[in-house]
C-alpha cells in the first residue's frame, strides 16, 4: 500500500477534501479510459501521440503531463520496453484549476493499474475526475475570494494611507471595514496624546448614528475586552452571550440596556508597526449569531494593519502641521492700523497641500512716517519652510529697522540666507513709501513685480528690475517709481497668479482684470481683496496664497524745511525756525523740547560733518518728526558724558526729550531724525 500512499500524497487537496480511503478505492478499481456527460477521454491522435510518445522516451519520468492549447489534457506514461500508454482528456469544468502534480495522479494509478492487469473501470475513473474537478471548483471560488480579499486591502490601504487628516481617515477605515466584514454596525475607538502629553480616546461608527452608542460610556477593560484594547489578540465569537468571557463585568454583566442587539461579535486591535503602541480597536457586531467567519477576520486584521499605518501618518504629520502652523504663527506679525495707510493681508494655505507653506508678508514703520512692505515665498512646505521664512522675516525687519535702502536690505538678507542650512529658493520684494517725496522705492528678488493702482483707478504692474532669488543674488537694483495720495500698492505671492494649467501670464491679466474692476475705488477694500483671491483661484489654489494690499489714505500733513550752511550761527537760526513753525501749526507746548533737539542736532551737523544741508520738521498723526540731513556717511555715537563733562552731551538730550531717533544713509550722506509725541 506504499505506492499507494505516495501516490495520494500527491493530490494532498483531494484527500484532504474527500478522504483518503474513498481516493484509494478508485485508484485501485481503475485503468482505462473516460467516457461521460461531464468528461470525453479517447485515445490521441496518432499526430499528438508520437511526440508524447518521443518526450516519454527521453526523459526518466515514468508518467507525464502535456496540456494542449485548446484546453485539452494529454496523461501518458510508460508500461514497458517500447510500450506506452497515453489518454487525451477534455474537462468541462475549468482545465486550469486543475494541477499538474494531480493530473500526474491519473497517469501513475493508470500506468500502475495496467502494469498490475486490472481491468479497466469507467465508473471509478469518472468518479475521480468528478472530485478532482470539485477540488479544482473549490479552490478557483477560494483564490476567488482571496483575491478580492487582496484586492479589497489594496483598495482601502491605498486610500487610508493616503489620506492625512485624521478624523477623515478613522471614519473610511470604520466605513470600509465595516462594509467588508458584512458587520451591521462597527466601532473603531483609538487613543491620542494632546498638547499635554495626556492619552485620551475617541471613536467612530458606521451603520449605526452615533446618538445609538451617545449614552453608554468609554468601553472597559472587561474580560471581553481586554485583548483588544491589551492588543493580545482578534477576538471572534460567534455567540458573544454564550461566551464564557461575557457578562462577569459589574454595573451591567453585560451589554447595558438599550445597546445594539450582539450575537456575532468580531474585535481586531490596531497596532503601530513601528512602536508596537496599541493605537486602538476595530468592534464589530451582528444580531444574528455566526455571521463572521476566518475571511472576515482576516480581511479585518489586514484592514486594522493599514489602519494603524495611516494613523501613525496622520499621527506624526497632525504634530508637524501643529509644530510648523505654530511656528508660522508665531513668526507671522499681526498687523496695527498704519498711519496713512488703509491695509488689507491676506494668508491662505494651500487647499490641496497636506503642509504649511513659507509665504510671508511684513508692514513695518520705518523713521520720518515712512513705510516698508513686504512679501516674500520660501520654497517647500512643511517646518524647515516655516523655519527658514521665520529667519529671513525676521533678519529683514532688522535690517528695515537700520533704515538701510530695499537694495542694502535684499543684498544683506541674500548673504545671511546663503550662510543659512537648506537650498530653499527665496523670493522676496522690498519696497519703501516716502510720504513726502509720494515715491515707492522698490528692489525686487525674484518676486512677482508690484502692481500700483493710481488715483484714477489705473494698474500697472513693474516686472522690471528683477532680480535673483535670496541667497543667489550679491547685488539688487532700485527702482524709484510715484505714489501720490490716493494710490494703491498690491504685492502678492505666485500662488494667486500661476497655478497648474494657467500660464502665468495669463494669470498676472486675470489680477489686472481684477484689480481694475474690484479694488480701484473700492470703499470695502477687505471684501474686494477676497473676492479677487476667490476670482483667481477659484478656492482650488495648490499653493499657498499672500496678498498685501495698502492703499495711501490721504493722511493730513505738515511740512516746512529750511536749506542749512556750516554756519556756526545755524543752530541758532534753526531754532527760531523751530519756534515760528511750531506757533503756526498751533503745537506752541513742543516748542521748548522742539527748540532742543534742533538746536542739537543742528549743532553736531555743523561741528561735526562741516556739510549740513538741510533741517526739515514734520507733522503728522500725533508726531512731530525733526531731521536733519548732512553730507557725511559717518554715524554719531551716543556717548554717555561723565558728571563734569561740558560736552558729549548732545544726543543723551535729544534721547531724552523724542520718542525714538536714528539715522538713515542717503545718496548725499545721510538724516539724523527725532520724534517727539505731540499730545
Amino acid at each position: 500500500m506504499r505506492p499507494w500512499s505516495a501516490l495520494v500524497r500527491a493530490a494532498g487537496e483531494v484527500r484532504a477534501a474527500h478522504g483518503e480511503a474513498e481516493l484509494m478505492a478508485c485508484l485501485q478499481r481503475w485503468a482505462g479510459v473516460i467516457s461521460g456527460e461531464q468528461s470525453q477521454v479517447g485515445w490521441l491522435p496518432t499526430a499528438q501521440a508520437e511526440p508524447l510518445v518521443r518526450r516519454l522516451e527521453a526523459q526518466e519520468a515514468p508518467c507525464l503531463v502535456d496540456r494542449a492549447p485548446d484546453g485539452s489534457v494529454a496523461l501518458g506514461g510508460r508500461l514497458g520496453e517500447g510500450q506506452h500508454f497515453l489518454i487525451g482528456v477534455q474537462f468541462s469544468g475549468t482545465p486550469k484549476g486543475m494541477r499538474d502534480d494531480e493530473l500526474l495522479v491519473l497517469a501513475a494509478a493508470a500506468r500502475v493499474a495496467l502494469l498490475r492487469g486490472d481491468p479497466p473501470d469507467a465508473g471509478a475513473l469518472h468518479h475521480l475526475m468528478a472530485l478532482l474537478e470539485q477540488s479544482a471548483a473549490v479552490r478557483a471560488a477560494t483564490f476567488e475570494a482571496d483575491s478580492r480579499l487582496v484586492d479589497t486591502l489594496r483598495d482601502v490601504g491605498q486610500r487610508l494611507t493616503a489620506q492625512l487628516d485624521l478624523d477623515l481617515m478613522v471614519q473610511d477605515a470604520t466605513d470600509a471595514a465595516t462594509e467588508a466584514t458584512g458587520a451591521q454596525f462597527g466601532a473603531f475607538f483609538y487613543n491620542l496624546i494632546d498638547e499635554y502629553g495626556e492619552s485620551y480616546t475617541l471613536y467612530t461608527l458606521s451603520g449605526a448614528p452615533r446618538e445609538a452608542f451617545a449614552q453608554f460610556p468609554m468601553p472597559r477593560n472587561t474580560k471581553v475586552f481586554a485583548p483588544t484594547f491589551n492588543g493580545e489578540c482578534t477576538v471572534r465569537s460567534d455567540d458573544i452571550l454564550a461566551d464564557p468571557r461575557y457578562g462577569h463585568q459589574e454595573p451591567h454583566y453585560g451589554m447595558p440596556k438599550g445597546h445594539l442587539p450582539v450575537r456575532s461579535y468580531l474585535a481586531v486591535p490596531v497596532i503601530s508597526p513601528t512602536s508596537k503602541e496599541v493605537l486602538g480597536g476595530f468592534f464589530f457586531g451582528h444580531s444574528a449569531p455566526a455571521q463572521f467567519t476566518g475571511g472576515h477576520q482576516r480581511l479585518a486584521e489586514g484592514l486594522a494593519g493599514h489602519t494603524a499605518i495611516a494613523l501613525d501618518n496622520a499621527r506624526l504629520y497632525a504634530r508637524e502641521r501643529s509644530v510648523a502652523t505654530d511656528l508660522q504663527r508665531q513668526m507671522l506679525p499681526t498687523f496695527q492700523a498704519t498711519p496713512g495707510f488703509r491695509t488689507v493681508t491676506r494668508y491662505l494655505p494651500a487647499a490641496t497641500a497636506s503642509e504649511v507653506g513659507g509665504d510671508w508678508l511684513d508692514i513695518i514703520e520705518l523713521s520720518s512716517g515712512r513705510t516698508a512692505f513686504v512679501v516674500g515665498d520660501v520654497m517647500g512646505r512643511g517646518v524647515p519652510a516655516a523655519g527658514t521664512m521665520g529667519q529671513i522675516r525676521t533678519a529683514i525687519r532688522a535690517y528695515a529697522m537700520l533704515d538701510l535702502p530695499p537694495s542694502e536690505v535684499l543684498r544683506h538678507s541674500s548673504k545671511l540666507a546663503g550662510e543659512m542650512s537648506g537650498r530653499q529658493f527665496i523670493t522676496c520684494i522690498y519696497a519703501v513709501y516716502d510720504p513726502i517725496d509720494q515715491t515707492l522705492t522698490y528692489a525686487n528678488a525674484g518676486h512677482p513685480g508690484p502692481a500700483v493702482i493710481a488715483p484714477d483707478g489705473e494698474v500697472s504692474f513693474y516686472e522690471d528690475r528683477l532680480g535673483m532669488p535670496l541667497r543667489l543674488g550679491e547685488s539688487f537694483l532700485e527702482r524709484v517709481i510715484d505714489f501720490p495720495q490716493g494710490s494703491a500698492l498690491v504685492l502678492y505671492t505666485d500662488g494667486l497668479v500661476e497655478r497648474r494649467g494657467r500660464p502665468l501670464l495669463d494669470g498676472l491679466a486675470d489680477l489686472r482684470l481684477a484689480l481694475a474692476n474690484l479694488v480701484a475705488g473700492a470703499e470695502d477694500p477687505d471684501a474686494a481683496c477676497d473676492e479677487v483671491i476667490k476670482r483667481l483661484t477659484g478656492g482650488a489654489h495648490d499653493d499657498d496664497v499672500a496678498l498685501l494690499f495698502a492703499r495711501e489714505s490721504g493722511e493730513a500733513r505738515e511740512v516746512a524745511v529750511m536749506p542749512l550752511t556750516a554756519n556756526p550761527l545755524a543752530a541758532a537760526a534753526g531754532r527760531r525756525f523751530a519756534v515760528d513753525t511750531l506757533a503756526k501749526w498751533k503745537l506752541t507746548a513742543l516748542q521748548t523740547n522742539a527748540s532742543m533737539v534742533v538746536t542739537e542736532l543742528v549743532s553736531n551737523a555743523v561741528r561735526h560733518t562741516g556739510a549740513p544741508l538741510a533741517l526739515r520738521l514734520q507733522h503728522r498723526a500725533h508726531r512731530l518728526i525733526v531731521e536733519v540731513a548732512d553730507g557725511d556717511e559717518r554715524q554719531p555715537r551716543q556717548l554717555r558724558p561723565a558728571l563734569l563733562d561740558e560736552g558729549h552731551r548732545g544726543l543723551f538730550i535729544v534721547n531724552k526729550l523724542s520718542q525714538r531717533w536714528g539715522t538713515r544713509p542717503t545718496a548725499e550722506g545721510k538724516v539724523v531724525w527725532a520724534e517727539l509725541a505731540t499730545g
